[in-house]
């Protein structure tokens, strides 16, 4: 018999419901979301039911799903991960209408027993990832911290001490140094084949090229280009009612928010030094499109570019790749 445990996930806590594959609840519980007592669980349930075979369901929550499917991975557990979009589409369809832990579990499990999701694979570079985001969020610091400092001393102006001052300037190159050291580390955590043909793209240096690496992880998981922008959210957003089926022209912003950005810098720069890409962004310029909706399409364009890259293992080169800008 399969069994199927359906995992809500919050950042302390994980709640889970163990069904059969008949659908019949047979075990609730809470515990910590660590991988420790994720392990723990996982071992007492396997061993109460040695002769039958465990499916771990979970929604795509950020990174919080992590403990656990890494976990899972450990041990041998197959876990299927699938689009918290399925978990909207559950809760409009039920009378209470809005989420409750417990009985989202096992909804998640049942979601689980018709064969949802995909089969969550390792993350190779699951620490380059977190270099690029730290990066990110340092330079958000930095910038703000550098508005602040200058408000205060504006505000203060004679007294604010030449201490306070110095103190100031040193958290200032603090993050700036931290931030610089970081960048050094992301880099070499994504160093590799991949990470050199990367930078042969126009707008890929050192620093995207490693925001790529750690936020699309495998390319292979995506069966197609259409798969990877959607997981970008660079496609467009589809409104439809009982007689119209209109396009907002707005992108769904849904995946990753930091490939999105990644992509709109290196397309921004893309589109200034290669033909085909400068070609483009002139397109849709002169069809009266915006600075931003021309360089998202761009963007588009660049990620399809970097997934056949990627795939072939061959750098890019204009002839080679041209065809893919004309899809």
């Amino acid at each position: 018999m399969i069994f199927f445990l359906g995992c809500d996930v919050a950042k302390p806590k994980l709640d889970i419901s163990l069904i059969n594959e008949h659908g019949i609840e047979q075990w609730t519980d809470t515990i910590l979301n660590d991988e420790r007592s994720i392990a723990t669980t996982l071992l007492t349930i396997t061993g109460a039911y040695s002769d039958d075979e465990l499916v771990c369901v979970v929604e795509a929550t950020s990174c919080f799903h992590l403990p656990l499917a890494e976990t899972c991975y450990v041990l041998g557990i197959p876990c299927r991960i699938y689009n918290p979009l399925l978990t909207r589409q559950q809760i409009k369809a039920t009378v209470r209408g809005k989420k409750t832990d417990k009985t989202d579990a096992l909804m998640i499990a049942r979601i689980g027993l018709r064969g949802e999701g995909r089969l969550y694979t390792h993350e190779p570079y699951r620490a380059t990832k977190h270099y690029v985001r730290s990066c990110e969020r340092l330079s958000i610091l930095n910038s703000s911290f550098g508005q602040y400092k200058n408000h205060i001393i504006e505000l203060l102006g004679g007294d604010l001490t030449n201490d306070a001052k110095e103190l100031l300037t040193g958290i200032q190159q603090a993050i700036k140094e931290a931030r610089a050291q970081i960048y050094k580390d992301t880099a070499a955590s994504a160093q590799g084949d991949t990470f050199r043909l990367l930078q042969t793209i126009p707008g890929v240096g050192q620093f995207i090229a490693a925001s790529l690496i750690g936020e699309i992880q495998d390319i292979t998981r995506f069966d197609s280009a259409k798969a990877l922008v959607a997981y970008a959210g660079l496609d467009p957003r589809i409104r439809q009612s009982g007689h119209t089926l209109n396009s907002t022209g707005r992108l769904t912003k849904r995946g990753s928010s930091h490939l999105r950005r990644n992509l709109f810098i290196a397309a921004s720069v893309a589109r200034r030094h290669d033909p085909q890409f400068e070609a483009l962004y002139s397109k849709k310029r002169s069809e009266g499109k915006s600075y931003i909706v021309a360089t998202c399409v761009v963007a588009r364009k660049l990620l399809i570019v970097t997934r056949a890259v990627w795939l072939s293992g061959k750098p890019y080169t204009v002839p080679e790749f041209q065809i893919e800008l004309k899809t």
